[in-house]
């Protein structure tokens, strides 16, 4: 994954180099079941208008990393480091196909995936030796030439197609339901609420999903809290004010409204009423945004 101080996501080449690492991999052990790693952008240029206290916490907490989670009991492992393979400021601009840019992840993947020796054991159940000689000995199939790599990235998709098509719609999601509320899945009965990678989903959008996550932390602080206090506090952490005019603002803050909603009923499995209406409020001024938009894509 690569994370830049306003966005979250997948790149379409880096995004190839966990198949390609993986591939014919024995069975390592049972200890790690997922392993993510993170790359944090740097952005050169200025911030975008209101979002510029988020870019300096960004950068700020980007100073402290690396940074490696063990979660014995969830079979995740996690690393974010600082990576200046891409510039936040021409993200966009650069989500294409790259070999320059799959070579040099390939080789930071390889540096970060040492720092797991810092938090697995002898007695965790996973051959770390092994997974790493393994994905050093790949670095000698690095495609050479831009026809190689677009092989390549033909190849991993169709495999990975085909895997997906095993699934069932739930099973695809990739959630941990331990992370919810018993009741949540009942609650929202359909795969499009818990899409992680839909702009449209509560939480698939980088608004939602930072907002969940940050929601998660602050509820087991505060069980009993007023989750409007945390909305309120987490915008003017953002950098804007409640009253701002500014539509891009208005759109966030919109945007965390219907997250917040949704984040109630995934960990609380309820939503309190002020959250609601809060979150149909946003709802309602979004659905007349899209009907006034023109020639809107969506």
């Amino acid at each position: 994954m690569a994370r830049t101080y306003n966005s979250y996501g997948g790149h379409s080449t880096l995004s190839l180099i966990p198949d390609f690492l993986l591939t014919d991999a024995p069975d390592f052990g049972k200890a790690i079941s997922e392993l993510t790693v993170t790359f944090h952008f740097p952005t050169s240029g200025p911030a975008r208008k209101s979002l510029e206290q988020l870019c300096t916490s960004f950068h700020a907490n980007r100073t402290s990393l690396p940074k490696v989670v063990f979660r014995r009991s969830r079979e995740q492992a996690s690393i974010d480091v600082a990576s200046d393979l891409l510039d936040g400021s021409d993200w966009e601009a650069r989500r294409g196909l790259s070999l320059p840019v799959f070579t040099a992840g390939v080789k930071e993947t390889l540096a970060a995936l040492q720092f797991l020796k810092s938090r697995l054991t002898a007695k965790d159940n996973f051959s770390l030796d092994a997974f790493l000689s393994h994905c050093q000995c790949r670095e000698a199939s690095l495609p050479t030439t831009d026809e190689a790599l677009a092989q390549l990235k033909t190849v991993l998709e169709q495999r990975h197609a085909a895997i997906r098509a095993a699934m069932s719609p739930w099973e695809r999601l990739g959630v941990d339901w331990r992370d919810y509320h018993p009741n949540a899945r009942q609650i929202l009965d359909d795969p499009f609420f818990w899409e992680q990678a839909n702009d449209f989903s509560p939480h698939g959008n980088d608004t939602g999903a930072d907002l969940l996550s940050d929601y998660r932390s602050w509820l087991k602080r505060n069980p009993t809290g007023e989750p409007l206090d945390f909305y309120r506090n987490l915008i003017t952490r953002w950098g804007f004010s409640l009253d701002a005019p500014d539509s891009t603002a208005r759109s966030v803050m919109d945007e965390a409204a219907v997250a917040l909603a949704f984040a109630e009923l995934k960990l609380r499995g309820e939503c309190r009423p002020k959250v609601s209406e809060r979150a149909r409020q946003a709802a309602d001024r979004q659905r007349q945004e899209a009907l006034q938009a023109v020639d809107w894509p969506h």
